[in-house]
């Protein structure tokens, strides 16, 4: 057990390393990019835009690599489980970390799709999944309506960018709901230990990113940025929701 744990945190931190180079290479084309994000020029949280560097924002560009880092050991554990829905999750973080990373490093208005399309895929397939379970779809099923629905939400950052915030709210209270009334029809009592604490920590880190937006606690200068902490205990509930589905598929 020790050696396969230990097997997939390396794993995971070879292909973190893996997408930071990536990272690192797409910013070349950084420079191409003129139009800039929605947020621009003095609305992109509190931390300090230094738009002489490649990397605009410092802090908040390499904290949304935790969100690489859980994706990448929810993925190789979900390996060894053969489960493929737990591939796209931990997936889906990888997408997350890195259009966030790119967002806050290019501040471009390709930055904020990417980001956003990060949010959005991992948002819905919380959705879906809670779907899937309470309708008996099939995988194929599942896997095609989160590509389609992903098509749309990701379409509509074009056409009515100013909704992209709300729309990601909406999504995770829907995600929400739906593993609520999921847990309801089930017989047999589920173990809700990791959502609570999945659910109370992402209620924390979504005070403290409202706080960082508004700029009521705010130090443009300092490495601790209030959006870096919302990247950080964001990546850690992503996990935690992850340990409650593993522990419900360990069940059955």
């Amino acid at each position: 057990m020790k050696n396969k744990k230990l097997t997939i945190h390396l794993w995971s931190l070879l292909a973190s390393v893996a997408t930071a180079f990536l990272f690192w290479g797409s910013l070349n084309i950084s420079s191409h990019l003129t139009q800039p994000a929605n947020c621009m020029p003095a609305h992109c949280f509190c931390e300090y835009v230094d738009m002489q560097s490649s990397i605009k924002q410092f802090s908040n560009t390499f904290s949304s690599f935790a969100f690489v880092y859980v994706g990448w050991v929810i993925f190789f554990s979900s390996v060894y489980t053969k489960d493929t829905l737990m591939k796209i999750f931990g997936i889906s973080s990888v997408f997350i970390g890195f259009g966030s990373a790119f967002f806050h490093a290019t501040l471009t208005f390709l930055g904020q799709v990417l980001d956003l399309a990060g949010m959005f895929l991992l948002s819905s397939f919380i959705l879906l999944y809670a779907i899937h379970r309470i309708f008996h779809l099939t995988r194929t099923n599942t896997i095609i309506l989160l590509i389609v629905s992903n098509v749309i939400l990701d379409g509509g950052l074009f056409i009515v960018p100013e909704m992209r915030r709300y729309l990601f709210g909406a999504l995770i209270v829907s995600g929400l709901l739906g593993e609520l009334f999921y847990i309801k029809k089930q017989h047999n009592p589920i173990d809700t230990k990791w959502l609570k604490y999945a659910f109370a920590i992402l209620l924390i880190a979504f005070g403290i990113w409202i706080l960082d937006l508004t700029k009521v606690v705010c130090e443009p200068t300092s490495l601790w940025q209030g959006h870096t902490l919302w990247h950080i205990l964001s990546a850690i509930a992503t996990y935690l929701l992850y340990l409650y589905y593993r522990q419900e598929k360990n069940k059955d």
